[in-house]
């Protein structure tokens, strides 16, 4: 099958993962108005309903090493849209919503949506890394996802004033019926034989996890992607101290979907091309993208310290919305040129889950500190604070960049420890 038949897949795969979004905002509200949770509590509670996405890597091990029915990914992605689907409905049919069994389905959500993304990004490294086409793959990956989120934000908003919680996740259960369609495209062939594919998959592991560019490209995405400012500190902020209705809460989630798409456009569109950019030409590869995104990161971050009402709020909604994206695919290119053959899933995901990592890290740190500097009145201190500290964070990974490599590591037996040579930013 051409590599153009693979877009369906990833845009119905995305599209899915997007259109679940009407629940999110609903959830924050379940949390602070039926659980009574404080902000340090809803964040522990959303800290423990998305460690599935910690777990990618070995999800992504089992889709690697392991084929099912010969099949290393189309099985599994029956599997994981089916058991999403389930738990959505589940939900759906709880009697009374409790602490524990409310976190028990939210988590099972969580664990299909995540292997839902293993095995479409292990899509995306495979085919892509043959043309060189991985930053356009993603690119239209985040663009339908951002693009799906400017729906579901404003239905989030709007189902969290007018429909029951019930209502609103037994819809959502349809939606990863979009995942079982979309793998259709996937024009996967047999898999060898379970030895012959297992000991394969672990060379190429092997090698990637004793590169010390591995370990410094986990440390940048880390500290990348720390902003504390954020998730749950950041809706306590809206819903509370500025006094935002759900359905502009709701309403700013669509924007910064319509943003992300915007920035996933303009990184399709710059990808690989040449312009001129302070006074000379720049062939902007997925390097120079990194290296900018690094540069500009800090600076928007620090513009936060402006949000202090609607019109401030929609306004760095949609400058972040657009920047973060371009940002982000900047720094996932970098992590599906380092994956080996034979474990792409793995890989990708193991830089995914750092990613995931840093995002639950900063979300836990944000409503922990939020809750304490905004005692007294504090709320735009406290807000304040946290973006200085995701903008400190963000301007630290310039030092790093000399050690991250743009090619994967040479594939060795797992008993092996030397490594040539890396190519480095």
């Amino acid at each position: 099958m051409p590599q153009k038949g693979l877009y369906p897949f990833f845009a119905a795969t995305y599209l899915a993962q997007g259109l679940v979004g009407i629940a999110y905002v609903p959830i924050y509200y379940l949390q602070k108005d039926v659980l009574r949770l404080t902000p340090a509590q809803s964040a522990v509670f959303t800290l423990v309903m998305t460690l599935p996405f910690l777990l990618k890597p070995l999800l992504g091990l089992l889709t690697d090493a392991f084929p099912l029915f010969h099949r290393r990914r189309l099985p599994y992605i029956l599997i994981a849209s089916a058991a999403t689907s389930a738990a959505w409905a589940a939900l759906a049919t709880l009697p009374v919503y409790r602490y524990s069994s409310t976190l028990f389905l939210l988590t099972a959500v969580n664990v299909g949506i995540a292997f839902a993304d293993v095995l479409c990004d292990a899509v995306m490294v495979e085919f892509g890394k043959r043309s060189d086409k991985t930053g356009l793959f993603q690119a239209v990956q985040l663009g339908v996802l951002y693009a799906s989120l400017f729906a579901s934000g404003l239905g989030g908003g709007w189902l969290a004033e007018h429909a029951s919680y019930r209502l609103i996740f037994g819809l959502t259960a349809v939606f990863p019926a979009l995942i079982l369609v979309s793998s259709l495209f996937v024009p996967e062939g047999e898999a060898r034989p379970r030895p012959a594919q297992a000991r394969k998959t672990l060379d190429g592991l092997s090698g990637l996890l004793a590169s010390r560019p591995f370990w410094v490209c986990c440390l940048l995405i880390f500290l990348f992607d720390f902003n504390p400012f954020l998730g749950t500190s950041l809706f306590y902020y809206q819903s509370g101290p500025l006094g935002f209705s759900k359905f502009f809460i709701g309403a700013l989630t669509s924007l910064a979907g319509a943003a992300g798409a915007a920035g996933a456009y303009l990184f399709w569109r710059v990808y690989n091309r040449r312009v001129r950019l302070f006074g000379r030409e720049r062939l902007l590869d997925t390097a120079e993208l990194m290296r900018l995104s690094i540069l500009f990161g800090a600076p928007l971050t620090l513009l936060y310290l402006a949000y202090r009402g609607p019109w401030s709020a929609a306004l760095l909604t949609a400058l972040f919305g657009l920047a973060g994206v371009f940002m982000r695919l900047a720094m996932m290119d970098v992590a599906a040129k380092m994956c080996p053959e034979e474990g792409e899933a793995t890989a990708f995901a193991l830089f995914m889950a750092v990613f995931n990592l840093s995002a639950l890290a900063s979300n836990t740190a944000g409503g922990w500190l939020y809750e304490r500097w905004s005692a007294g009145g504090h709320a735009h201190a406290a807000m304040s604070s946290l973006a200085a500290l995701a903008a400190l964070c963000t301007l630290s990974c310039l030092g790093l960049l000399r050690w991250v490599s743009l090619r994967p590591p040479r594939a060795v037996p797992a008993a092996a420890s030397s490594l040539a040579a890396q190519e480095v930013l």
